[in-house]
C-alpha cells in the first residue's frame, strides 16, 4: 500500500508543524519582530485589565484615535482578563502571583495561535468543497514560516490574514453552491421549456419549486467580517474587494440571473453590514470615553458622541508627511523585495504564472485563462489585487501582505509538493518512457521551501532583537527583588522600544484602596529610548540622569541596553569619563540591524592577507569571542566613577 503509506507522511508532516507552531509559542520565540506586535495591542489592553504600568502609543490618543479597539478588546483584552482572574484564585488560596513577563507573552500569542488554525481550516474546506488535493497545501502552509512566526505573534495583520481566510473561505462555498443551483435551474428550465405533456411540464415546475435561493449565501457572515476587517485596518477593503465582487456577481450572465439580482444583492450587503458597523462604533465611542451610558439614557447624545476610528487612520495617512515619521519607501518594494522574503518559492512560482497569462493574453488564447466564474480565477485576483493596491503608498511594510499566504498557497503549493493520485491501483509498466519532469517532479523546490522557511523562521523568531524579551524579564526579576522605593532608569540604543507593561509595575495613573485608605504609587520605571545616536550622546544622556536625577533618600539604578556589537566603541567613548559601565548581563541571541558589526575591523591570523591594514587580526580563539560577543544584547549598570572624580 505505497499509496496509503504516502497519504501518512503528510498527514504527519502536517501534524508535526502544528505541533512546532504551538511548541514554539510556548518556548517561546524571542524574536521582536516590530514594535507593533506589543505597541498596538499588548501594552494597552494589559494595562486596562491588569492596572500595570504601560506605555500606549499616539494611535490610543482620545483626542484623534486611529485605533478600533473592538477585536483587539474582545480578544487579547479577554485572554488578559482570564489572567487576571487565575492570577486573583492563586492569590488566594496558594499566596502567590502568576503574572509575570513570560505570562503576559504567551497568553496572547497562544490565542493567536489558535486563531491562526482557522486559515488551515478554511484553506482545507476551500479544496474539499471543490474535491482538489488539499494534504499538500496543507503542508506548504503549515511549513511557512509565515505562520510558524508572524501568525501567532500580536499584529492586527495576524487578525486580518484570518479575517480574509474565513471571508474566501465564504465567498468559494457561496461560488460553488452557485454554481450547482445555477446549473441545476437551466437544466430544469430547459426541460421545462422542451416538455411536450402536461404532466411533465407539472413535473418539473415543482422541481424548480424546490430550487433553494443562493441569490444572499452567507450574506450576513461576509458582510459583518468585511466590516470588522475594515475596523482592524482598513487596508482590508484593498483585500476583500475582490472577494466581495466574486460574491455579488455570482452567476450573472446567465438566464435565470439579472443585473437587477447584482444591484439588489449590493442594497442586501451593505444592509447586513450595519449591525457590525455600529457596533464597532460604539465599542469605539465607549472605549475611548466620547459617549457614556449615562448620555444614553438621558437622551444627551449628538453625533460627536461618537468616535469613527477608520477615518482617522485614513485622514493620517493619507498626508505624505505623517508617512514620512514611519519611513518612506519605493513602490516596486512590495512586489520585488516584501513577496521573497515572505513568501520566498510561492512568490516565483507568482511571477512566473502572471508571466504565462500575459504572454496568453499577447496570444489572444483568452480560452486558457481561468474562468471569471472559478476558484482559481478568485484566488489569483486575491492575490494580485491587494498588492497592486498597496503599492500605490510609500509606506511598505513586508507584513502588510500576509494575508496573501492563503491564495499563493492555494495556487501554487501542489508545484512546490506534489501529491499522488487517488487510486490504488498501478497502471501497467509499458516499454515507453514518459517525460521525467511530468512523472519525477524535482524535489529541487521543495528543498529551497524548506531550507528558506527554517532559515527566515530562526531569522525572524529568535534572532532580531532577540535580546529585547530577556532582558526585560531579566529586569523585572530585578525590580521585584529590590526595594519599592528603587527607582529604575533605563537607557536604550539601537534596538526596538521596551513593552513597559512586561516590569508589572503597578500603574501610577489608578487610586488603589487598602481598607478605607487610598493611595496611588508614584511611577518607578523611566524609560529613555535613544533610537539610534551617536554614543557620545549617549553617554552624555547618561550623565545628565545621573546628575539630574541623583537623591540621596532614595535608591536610583541606571542602566544601559545596547548592542555588544558596539561594546568595544563604547568603553573607548566612556574611558575619558567620569562613568563606570559595570557589564551587567549579556543576552543572545540578538541580532540588531540598526548596529549589524563590522566585520571588516576584525580577521583571523590565516586570513589577514584578505583584509585591509586597518584590520585588528586575532587568533582563532578571540576572533569567535568577539564575532560571539557581537551578536548579543549589553547590559550595563552605570554609575558615577569616583575614581575619575577625585582625579
Amino acid at each position: 500500500m505505497k499509496f496509503q503509506k504516502k497519504i501518512d507522511t503528510f498527514n504527519a508532516i502536517y501534524v508535526c508543524s502544528i505541533l512546532l507552531r504551538i511548541l514554539l509559542v510556548l518556548v517561546p520565540q524571542t524574536g521582536y519582530i516590530h514594535p507593533d506586535e506589543f505597541f498596538q495591542s499588548v501594552e494597552v489592553l494589559a494595562g486596562k485589565f491588569l492596572d500595570i504600568e504601560c506605555s500606549p502609543p499616539w494611535e490610543f490618543n482620545v483626542t484623534f484615535p486611529v485605533r478600533s479597539m473592538t477585536i483587539p478588546y474582545f480578544t487579547i483584552g479577554q485572554s488578559y482578563k482570564s489572567l487576571r482572574y487565575l492570577n486573583s484564585l492563586s492569590e488566594l488560596y496558594f499566596q502567590k502571583t502568576i503574572l509575570g513577563p513570560y505570562l503576559l507573552l504567551v497568553v496572547p500569542r497562544l490565542l493567536m495561535c489558535l486563531l491562526s488554525f482557522l486559515v488551515d481550516y478554511c484553506l482545507y474546506k476551500i479544496c474539499s468543497n471543490n474535491n482538489e488535493k488539499y494534504k499538500s497545501r496543507l503542508v506548504i502552509l503549515a511549513s511557512s514560516y509565515v505562520m510558524i512566526v508572524y501568525g501567532t505573534r500580536s499584529f492586527s495583520n495576524t487578525v486580518e490574514l484570518v479575517l480574509f481566510s474565513t471571508l474566501i473561505y465564504l465567498v468559494c462555498e457561496s461560488l460553488t453552491f452557485s454554481n450547482i443551483v445555477l446549473r441545476n435551474r437551466e437544466y430544469i428550465n430547459f426541460r421545462y421549456d422542451n416538455s411536450k405533456s402536461t404532466a411533465e411540464k407539472a413535473k418539473f415546475h415543482k422541481l424548480r419549486l424546490f430550487i433553494v435561493s443562493d441569490s444572499y449565501r452567507n450574506c450576513f457572515a461576509i458582510s459583518t467580517i468585511s466590516v470588522m476587517g475594515f475596523f482592524n485596518r482598513p487596508t482590508f477593503l484593498a483585500f476583500a474587494v475582490i472577494p466581495v465582487f466574486f460574491w455579488l456577481y455570482r452567476g450573472l450572465g446567465s438566464k435565470s440571473v439579472t443585473p437587477f439580482q447584482f444591484y439588489r444583492r449590493i442594497c442586501v450587503f451593505l444592509l447586513c453590514s450595519i449591525p457590525a458597523l455600529l457596533l464597532n462604533i460604539l465599542v469605539d465611542s465607549f472605549y475611548y470615553g466620547y459617549i457614556t451610558s449615562g448620555e444614553i439614557f438621558m437622551l444627551e447624545v449628538t453625533i460627536n458622541s461618537f468616535v469613527f476610528t477608520p477615518l482617522n487612520f485614513l485622514k493620517y495617512n493619507l498626508n505624505a508627511d505623517n508617512l514620512a515619521i514611519h519611513g518612506i519607501h519605493p513602490r516596486f518594494l512590495h512586489a520585488l523585495v516584501n513577496i521573497p522574503l515572505l513568501f520566498n518559492v510561492l512568490g516565483l512560482c507568482t511571477v512566473y504564472t502572471l508571466g504565462k497569462y500575459l504572454y496568453l493574453c499577447f496570444q489572444k488564447k483568452f480560452n486558457l485563462l481561468p474562468t471569471i466564474r472559478s476558484i482559481k480565477c478568485l484566488m489569483t485576483l486575491s492575490a494580485v489585487v491587494p498588492v497592486a493596491i498597496l503599492s500605490i503608498f510609500p509606506h511598505q511594510e513586508p507584513r502588510f501582505l500576509l494575508p496573501v499566504i492563503l491564495p499563493l498557497v492555494y495556487l501554487h503549493a501542489t508545484t512546490i509538493l506534489r501529491e499522488p493520485e487517488d487510486t490504488l491501483v498501478e497502471a501497467p509498466k509499458t516499454q515507453i518512457k514518459p517525460d521525467s519532469w511530468k512523472t519525477k517532479p524535482s524535489n529541487s523546490l521543495l528543498t529551497t521551501w524548506l531550507l528558506l522557511n527554517v532559515l527566515l523562521g530562526v531569522l525572524y523568531g529568535f534572532l532580531h532583537q532577540g535580546g529585547v524579551l530577556p532582558a526585560t524579564a531579566y529586569l523585572a526579576k530585578d525590580m521585584e527583588l529590590a526595594s519599592m522605593k528603587t527607582e529604575y532608569h533605563i537607557v536604550t540604543s539601537h534596538i526596538y522600544s521596551i513593552p513597559e507593561s512586561f516590569f508589572l509595575q503597578k500603574s501610577s495613573y489608578k487610586l488603589y484602596s487598602r481598607g478605607k485608605t487610598r493611595y496611588s504609587v508614584n511611577k518607578r520605571v523611566f524609560l529613555y529610548e535613544e533610537g539610534s545616536k551617536n554614543l557620545e550622546f549617549i553617554l552624555r544622556k547618561l550623565k545628565l540622569i545621573l546628575d539630574t536625577r541623583s537623591n540621596p533618600g532614595k535608591r536610583m539604578k541606571l542602566f544601559l541596553l545596547i548592542s555588544g556589537s558596539l561594546g568595544e566603541d563604547l568603553m573607548y567613548f566612556s574611558s575619558n569619563r567620569t562613568l563606570k559601565l559595570d557589564l551587567v548581563e549579556q543576552f543572545r541571541p540578538h541580532l540588531s540591524l540598526e548596529a549589524f558589526p563590522d566585520l571588516t575591523t576584525h580577521c583571523l591570523e590565516p586570513l589577514e592577507g584578505f583584509y585591509s591594514s586597518n584590520c585588528l587580526v586575532l587568533t582563532p580563539e578571540k576572533y569567535f569571542k568577539w564575532l560571539f560577543d557581537s551578536f548579543s544584547l549589553n547590559l550595563y549598570q552605570v554609575e558615577e566613577d569616583e575614581v575619575k572624580v577625585l582625579r
